[in-house]
């Protein structure tokens, strides 16, 4: 994922294109969440992003859980994004830069593409559980599965219902970290 930031730097993509794999990168969400987030959900004094439940499954950008996640986005990646956005009146973090709406998830994918064929957005998912089971320290897999919004199963759905907000801000900031490497 390091390299592949490095790799976007020199290329001419548009930054909203960089900033939301980066923000993929960073958070695990799928592509859906990222391209249809909106500034309304996203606290800018806490950066707190709150990606609110679906009611239903035509509305764009919501979990595949169905559940409202929150999560306390990196205090740089914040910066970035609100230094990326054009006006107060701007709805979606990720704006076409070419159309009215969100940035289309091909735009993402296309821009993947040409770093590598074979790489899709939901690659970054498994990559990031990947990466916290290899990171030093570890990251339990249950705060993994928390972070990634991985359904638990069995004894962990009905034990492990303690609030890891932290835990998972403190992945995300790692994560940050691990990508970014400036």
């Amino acid at each position: 994922m390091a390299e592949l930031w490095q790799w976007l730097q020199g290329r001419s993509a548009s930054q909203t294109a960089k900033l939301a794999i980066l923000t993929s990168m960073c958070t695990a969400h799928r592509i859906g969440v990222i391209v249809n987030a909106r500034w309304q959900d996203i606290d800018p004094e806490t950066g707190i992003w709150t990606v609110p439940a679906r009611e239903d499954k035509a509305t764009l950008g919501r979990m595949k859980s169905g559940r409202s996640y929150s999560l306390k986005l990196p205090e740089r990646l914040l910066i970035l994004l609100l230094e990326n956005r054009q006006s107060p009146s701007q709805s979606y973090v990720f704006e076409s830069p070419s159309t009215t709406g969100p940035i289309s998830p091909n735009a993402i994918l296309k821009t993947l593409k040409s770093f590598e064929p074979s790489m899709t957005t939901h690659g970054f998912r498994n990559t990031v559980k990947v990466w916290c089971r290899g990171a030093d320290p570890a990251i339990p897999d249950h705060i993994a599965d928390a972070f990634c919004d991985h359904a638990l199963r069995g004894l962990d759905a009905s034990y492990r219902r303690a609030d890891t907000s932290l835990e998972r801000a403190a992945v995300a900031e790692r994560l940050f970290d691990f990508v970014h490497c400036d």
